[in-house]
């Protein structure tokens, strides 16, 4: 189909006169001056295992819903159980567990938030064995403004998932998908492993887009790519949020930032060191009285 010229006029004199629409923000001014996020667009994830990767992007998909309303479909069969996956929604939202005796949620407040969290994460149960285009349909049909997978291998493919050629044909699938149908896809990407002698010096630098599993093709068919990334594991360590691809390049910058996070309320941060503060992406500011025993203690079972 060729758009006739009084079609490509009328859509010319609406950018002209409204400009580009706004992409929507997590709510962290260090990463929304870097990427926001625009129906249509594609954002793929990654970083080593236990760096904060799928943490980080149920941050993301958080700020999107309790700031700008977004509904999310979702697979994350590498999470965890469904249940434990809605646990830690409930967590994000709330600041309180489901099963800590320590900040323990009461029933009659999951009952509160339980419909709210439904409607907004729907959750497709990892028992399934899907493939991407199915899953991205299933989205489509549930009226989800996002498609979210973690991680890639997890799906059942046509063809070998980290294969050139395969990657090729189904991520251009997926970005027409997504601009025709005016969603988001989210896509958790496992990088190749690091070198061991790094992991043991403790001097393991961030994955770059070509050590992605399947190479050059996601950067080549790829719109945004963030790589989440810690100086070490250890748990009080802030995280490096690297935004090394932004397409269309309106939507952000190519760049990094520093957040922390609050483990009791699972939600990440930004740190005003002279101020003592810690500015959250959807909910009040804290003042921290004691930043020594709040901001570096952790207990030990705590996910990262």
């Amino acid at each position: 189909m060729i758009k006739s010229k009084s079609e490509m006029l009328d859509e010319l004199m609406h950018l002209h006169k409204h400009g580009r629409p706004e992409g929507s923000r997590l709510g962290l001014k260090s990463f929304d001056d870097n990427l926001t996020f625009v129906k249509g667009g594609c954002t793929d994830v990654t970083g080593y295992p236990f760096y904060g990767k799928s943490v980080f992007l149920k941050e993301v998909l958080v700020g999107l819903t309790v700031n700008s309303g977004w509904k999310h479909c979702l697979y994350m069969p590498d999470d965890g159980s469904d249940v434990e996956i809605i646990s830690n929604f409930i967590h994000k939202l709330t600041g309180k567990e489901v099963d800590n005796p320590k900040n323990k949620i009461t029933e009659k407040e999951i009952a509160k938030v339980y419909g709210n969290v439904c409607e907004h994460f729907m959750m497709v149960s990892s028992a399934i064995n899907i493939e991407p285009e199915a899953f991205w349909e299933l989205a489509k049909e549930n009226k989800c403004d996002s498609a979210v997978i973690d991680s890639w291998n997890y799906m059942a493919h046509k063809g070998e998932p980290t294969s050139p050629d395969y990657l090729r044909k189904i991520l251009s699938l997926r970005n027409r998908f997504m601009q025709v149908n005016n969603m988001h896809s989210f896509i958790v990407i496992h990088p190749k492993n690091p070198d061991p002698k790094s992991v043991k010096d403790g001097s393991v630098n961030k994955p770059s887009v070509y050590d992605l599993m399947g190479g050059s093709e996601w950067n080549n068919n790829g719109k945004n790519i963030v790589v989440v990334h810690k100086n070490s594991k250890e748990n009080h360590e802030p995280y490096q949020i690297h935004v090394d691809k932004v397409k269309p390049k309106h939507y952000g910058n190519i760049g990094t930032c520093t957040l922390s996070m609050d483990w009791r309320s699972q939600r990440f941060y930004e740190y005003n060191a002279p101020l003592n503060k810690k500015t959250f992406a959807y909910a009040p500011v804290e003042i921290v009285k004691d930043p020594i025993n709040d901001i570096f203690t952790v207990s030990d079972n705590e996910p990262f």
